[in-house]
């Protein structure tokens, strides 16, 4: 037990606790895409359309986890305008979607597929384990419990950022 303090006590003045941005990009219509084509070529798919939404990073932003079909970025930073984020959102969905458009002409159909972005601000901090960085917080909480709100194409953004909302789908983000 105090082996456990001690090392507690060693790593926590190295700890980096900050304020900054936490967004998830996560395409909506994914489960059916797994369920309804090849393994061979959706694996293929969803990696052009993931590389796609990385290469669109225009903000710099760190990747934490990229998990099946949705990319968890963070930056330690002032809060971003929203206008800034409503820019980063469609530099991604644009993105997006000219691969999503060039992979559908090439096999003749459409897939379902859309962008949704999740968008917080707040105090988090950023952890090691091996060779992963892991973040904690609640505005890593926050982020994903928004995932569950809407099936449609959208930008959400909880009040620490102001509430933004495009495409088909009304949402808001109520952060407290």
């Amino acid at each position: 037990m105090e082996h456990l303090y001690k090392q507690y006590l060693s790593e926590s003045k190295d700890i980096r606790v900050e304020k900054g941005i936490v967004l998830i990009a996560d395409m909506s219509g994914y489960t059916k895409f797994v369920t309804s084509i090849c393994i061979e070529a959706g694996r293929y798919i969803t990696r052009e359309l993931l590389s796609v939404i990385l290469q669109a990073n225009q903000m710099g932003m760190d990747i934490s986890e990229i998990e099946g079909d949705a990319i968890l970025f963070y930056k330690f930073v002032q809060k971003p305008s929203v206008g800034t984020i409503v820019r980063q959102y469609e530099a991604m969905l644009n993105s997006f979607n000219a691969k999503l458009k060039e992979i559908e002409t090439v096999i003749g159909h459409t897939l379902n597929l859309s962008l949704k972005l999740i968008a917080h601000y707040g105090t988090f901090s950023e952890y090691t384990i091996g060779t992963f960085k892991k973040l904690y917080g609640e505005p890593i909480i926050k982020t994903h419990a928004l995932l569950k709100w809407c099936k449609e194409q959208y930008l959400c953004s909880t009040d620490q950022l102001s509430c933004t909302t495009t495409g088909t789908s009304t949402t808001t983000g109520k952060g407290k």
